[in-house]
């Protein structure tokens, strides 16, 4: 990552559960939930970088 343009956030944890749920879905080796949460989501995306 270029060192001028990158960003850190810092993120707090409120749910652990849920945050590992959405994790393993997005990371996870099952593809049709990522996939699903994908087709669920496309029209919120703002930026994206392919």
């Amino acid at each position: 990552m270029n060192p001028a343009r990158r960003k850190l956030l810092r993120i707090d944890l409120t749910d652990a559960v849920e945050a590992e749920e959405m994790f393993t879905k997005l990371m996870g080796d099952q593809v049709e939930p990522r996939r699903q949460f994908n087709e669920d989501n496309a029209l919120n995306v703002r930026n994206l970088d392919v």
